[in-house]
């Protein structure tokens, strides 16, 4: 049968649960949350990826087949079927009834059967189907099912990247897997499959198989002709025969499965589906995006709707969206947890329909006078809000195409600023810069807030447009706007939900449908591929850029007016009980708000970067990743693409014959945590990773960073406060914290990092801070008498667990209590320490017993802490800061051991950000009142870089006060110290 014959009669079968797994683990570094925190990545991949069939495909037949909900005759014959499989997340197992739900709704069968894999389902509807002389498209990316693949079923099966789908017929089976469909079964038999715990034949891999059964047939015929087949193979077939029948018969899939739904579901007449029936569920269920998309089918195909449904936006990044804060990935620990719901959290706060945002009252102003007047207006009001529209994202080079204001909800002004590109009849419609400016810093010098989304982007641009417009005074304008009232919704949004940090989480347009409940324009539909939004024309650029600062201000009324409360979940029923914390979110948004114009300070000035230093280098690592591919090479016996993971693969598993560790997409892995392990057993892995570390300095650093200098040869990092649910500082363009430390590498990069002439480096350092808070919190009594005494915490700890005399503590000795030390905060266990320092796990367990027999107050509050945040559902800083663990209660082991570990950690780590933050802030005051022309430029974890005239006296004086007001940032049961260095180049220090 072609494939023109697969038609609108073509019955297409849904692998249900393979899809819900591929799109939850899809999004398992960056999981997707709906507006109450719950995670919803299964079913916005499930239906995203579906729309695609529905919508290029038209169905007339579809059923979804399902998992049984008890076990199956397969675990009847081999009771550790399936038994190595982990535990299915809880929070993707939440979403299953949704998907249910939802597929119901749409009118399509959702078809299970007790006793029955889905497979056996599938199998059963694809017989049917070929016994009625229908054809069938199976949903799937099991290999298992490709058994089922004959001239009237084929395969679709999801590829990376959304709404690509491969169709796989007869001839893709034997491409893929070097067989015929008919020998697919016997190919599995003999290969097994450890996901199901399926044995095979030992020793037998997917080439071995595919051979023989070429030459003999089947399994039937591979035994009948045994004796043909020489040396070992002929062995491992005769010592796995039963297992080879045995796994056959778990393999086989059943074609008979008694489900009476079955023939009702295919023999019905064509299928008319209820997309809004299906939208309108997947808008409560928090997906509006997923939701438009299914409302915009019905309406194709002439289904009336009730109201609308829009969606969160898709759009181009602009300036909110790329440059917003918490377009992080989350890191492994986190990737298990949800985020918290905005707060406050009720059932009546929560957006269950979103409109399309009213324009009409948006207006462009164009001349002096009507700004002048719209000013006059806006300075009688308490509030207005900012925002800026730009030809790039770069903020120290960025010009200001216009701006707009609004001070009452829903009517915005947009004011563009007239361009002159050089043309005698190119002079564009609009206010000058200058002239606009002078109107604008009215509003920043008066005694009114001034909200903004994402204020640090849009006060850097101003400040860079402030020295273009040729203000005389600038530097004094641009201190007197740093020090305006001002009131940033995206940085409140991060700290009422601290935990979306996923894509856009903060963004304005998120926020705009999420809490308001209103969808706004997208960049997409004002601007054309390959514009910007200088191309806009005025009519589509006012009310775009208008639109921003009224979803600012509705935003800011928001949460000015209302009570801002953190959620707590009962371990007794897991919902949130509203608790009144306004002066909690108060104090620390007015942390952060005090700490944005410092960063802005920083990012504006910037840091003078030596090219020639990195230049050099560049030739060195150039030279020396040649030679490392050299030694390499002979190490190897011959030349590979060391960059290609399939080749390296090759390598390492076949022909060095290396253990295999977890396995990806595309084989084995050969990440760096695989190559660390391996290096124990032999010298390439390590070579690998020498060559990895050397070619990602040169590219990520050595390469890039002369790039990103100013005309002043300074480098402008972008400091971000949403960017960690800790509440600690990260960076990026360049990221300087993922410099490497300890290692001559990182030293030789950092050490291009230059004071310019007649200028010095300061770098003051915390001393193990995060292990004086957890001094502060625990209180245990020794560790708190070493930080007291001033001596070397790792030594002590190394003294008091090898049970020596400190001066008998070796340097391995401190090595290993250094590790533990700094393991505690993290969660290590005894099989991570075994690794890291080379020991038995025996000898691991042994050193943690010992650690916390010393400090057994330690041991105390790690135990206290998980359990207050089992009752409560969060943790807290000492500031106040509150993290959800809503995962601290799963029965999920995996799930809960890193909800522990994260409960643990961030009340060392995020209080040693606050108080990190606190001192930049006392330190930046304090320098100011005094006149010093010192200045903060960076901020690496716990260490403050400054910019001081080369001046002794100056130099005392300024690291007298940086260490006065470090040391003295908060009041702890221990002491603060800070380490302090000057020189000419940050490569100098420690």
């Amino acid at each position: 049968m072609s494939t023109n014959e697969f038609n609108e009669k073509t019955v297409y079968i849904l692998d249900s649960y393979g899809l819900i797994f591929r799109s939850y683990f899809a999004f398992i570094n960056r999981p997707l949350t709906n507006p109450r925190g719950e995670n919803v990545s299964a079913l916005f991949g499930f239906f995203r990826n579906f729309h695609f069939i529905l919508e290029h495909y038209k169905p007339g037949y579809i059923v979804a087949a399902m998992d049984s909900k008890t076990k199956t005759f397969r675990h009847e014959m081999y009771d550790q079927y399936k038994a190595t499989r982990p535990k299915t997340p809880e929070d993707l197992h939440a979403q299953i009834p949704w998907i249910c739900d939802t597929l119901k709704a749409l009118g399509i069968p959702v078809l299970q059967c007790d006793g029955y894999e889905a497979d056996d389902i599938i199998a059963t509807v694809a017989r049917k189907c070929r016994e009625t002389g229908r054809t069938c498209r199976i949903l799937s990316g099991d290999k298992d099912l490709m058994q089922l693949v004959d001239e009237t079923t084929q395969i679709m099966k999801p590829e990376s990247g959304a709404n690509t789908w491969k169709v796989t017929g007869i001839e893709g089976v034997e491409a893929e897997w070097g067989v015929k469909p008919p020998q697919l079964l016997d190919l599995l038999s003999l290969y097994g499959d450890t996901a199901d715990n399926i044995p095979g034949v030992h020793g037998v891999g997917v080439k071995t198989a595919s051979k023989l059964l070429g030459d003999y047939g089947d399994l039937d015929g591979i035994y009948a002709h045994i004796d043909e087949i020489k040396g070992a193979m002929q062995k491992k077939l005769a010592d796995g025969k039963k297992d080879a029948y045995f796994s056959r018969d778990l393999v086989r899939l059943c074609d008979t499965v008694p489900c009476p739904d079955i023939d009702a579901a295919i023999n019905s007449d064509k299928y008319t589906f209820n997309y809004h029936a299906a939208a309108d569920l997947l808008m409560s269920f928090g997906v509006p995006a997923v939701a438009k998309s299914y409302a915009a089918l019905g309406v194709e195909n002439g289904q009336k709707m009730e109201g609308e449904v829009f969606p969160r936006s898709n759009g181009e990044a602009v300036k909110k969206q790329a440059a917003a804060a918490g377009c992080f990935r989350l890191d492994h620990q986190n990737a298990h947890n949800q985020a918290m719901p905005d707060c406050p959290s009720s059932e009546s706060s929560i957006i269950h329909s979103i409109t399309q945002n009213d324009t009409s009252s948006y207006k462009a102003i164009t001349t002096l006078a009507d700004l002048t007047k719209f000013i006059d207006s806006a300075l009688k009001s308490k509030s207005v809000a900012y925002d800026s529209e730009t030809d790039g994202l770069d903020t120290i080079t960025a010009n200001i195409l216009g701006f707009s204001l609004c001070y009452e909800e829903g009517k915005a002004v947009y004011i563009p600023i007239a361009r002159d590109d050089g043309d005698l009849f190119s002079e564009t419609v609009g206010v000058s810069l200058k002239d606009a400016l002078t109107q604008l810093l009215r509003l920043f010098d008066a005694d009114l807030t001034i909200a903004m989304h994402n204020a640090k982007f849009d006060l850097k641009v101003l400040a860079t447009n402030i020295r273009k417009a040729g203000f005389k005074d600038a530097d004094t304008i641009i201190n007197k706007i740093l020090k305006a009232k001002l009131h940033d919704t995206m940085i409140y949004a991060w700290l009422q939900n601290p935990e979306r940090l996923g894509k856009n989480g903060y963004s304005l347009e998120f926020l705009g449908e999420t809490v308001l409940g209103l969808k706004g324009i997208e960049f997409s539909e004002i601007v054309s591929k390959g514009q910007t939004f200088a191309d806009v024309p005025l009519e589509k650029a006012a009310p775009y850029a208008a639109e921003d600062a009224d979803f600012t201000l509705k935003l800011y009324k928001k949460q000015e007016n209302t009570v801002i409360e953190p959620v707590e979940m009962t371990a007794a029923n897991g919902s949130f009980d509203k608790l009144n914390h306004r002066n909690h979110l108060t104090n620390l948004f007015s942390l952060e708000m005090s700490i944005l114009p410092v960063l802005t300070r920083m990012e504006l000035t910037g840091i003078h970067l030596d090219t020639a230093t990195l230049h050099a280098y560049n030739k060195e690592l150039t030279e020396g990743i040649a030679a490392a591919e050299q030694a390499i090479y002979k190490e190897v016996g011959h030349e590979f693409n060391i960059a290609s993971p399939k080749q390296l693969q090759t390598v390492l598993f076949e022909e060095r014959g290396l253990k295999a560790g977890k396995k990806t997409k595309t084989g084995y892995s050969t990440d760096t945590s695989v190559l660390e392990e391996l290096a124990f057993e032999d010298p390439v892995p390590r070579m690998i990773l020498d060559y990895r570390e050397m070619a990602k300095l040169k590219s990520t650093y050595v390469e890039t960073l002369p790039k990103l200098t100013d005309n002043q040869g300074r480098i402008h990092t972008d400091f971000v406060q949403t960017g960690t649910a800790t509440g600690r500082l990260s960076c990026r363009e360049p990221n300087l914290q993922n410099i490497p430390v300890r290692n001559e590498a990182g030293r030789r990069i950092r050490s291009a990092f230059t004071a310019p002439d007649g200028k010095v480096l300061i770098s003051a350092d915390y001393a193990q801070i995060e292990l004086v808070v957890l001094a502060h919190l625990s209180n245990d009594a020794n560790m708190c008498k070493s930080f007291i005494e001033g001596t070397d915490v790792h030594k002590s700890t190394a003294a008091l667990i090898y049970g020596v005399t400190p001066d008998e503590v070796t340097p391995d000795m401190r090595r290993t209590a250094k590790t533990i030390n700094f393991g505690v905060i993290y969660g290590m266990s005894a099989f991570r320490l075994a690794r890291d320092l080379g020991i038995s796990r025996t000898q691991a367990s042994q050193f943690i017993e010992n650690y916390f027999a010393q400090y057994s107050s330690v041991d105390s509050f790690i135990k206290e802490t998980i359990q207050k945040a089992e009752q409560t559902g969060y943790v807290e800083t000492i500031f106040g800061r509150r993290r959800p663990i809503l995962a601290i209660n799963s029965r999920n082991k995996v799930e809960k051991s890193a909800a522990e570990r994260i409960a643990v950690n961030t009340p060392v780590q995020g209080s040693a950000a606050d108080i990190v933050k606190k001192a930049m802030l006392n330190v930046s005051a304090a320098l100011e009142e005094s006149g010093s022309p010192a200045k903060l430029l960076l901020q690496v974890h716990d260490e403050l870089i400054f910019e001081c005239p080369d001046d002794q006296t100056t130099i005392d004086a300024t690291i007298a006060l940086i260490k006065d007001k470090m040391e003295n940032a908060v009041k702890l049961n221990v002491p603060l110290r800070v380490s302090i260095e000057y020189g000419k180049n940050w490569g100098e220090f420690h």
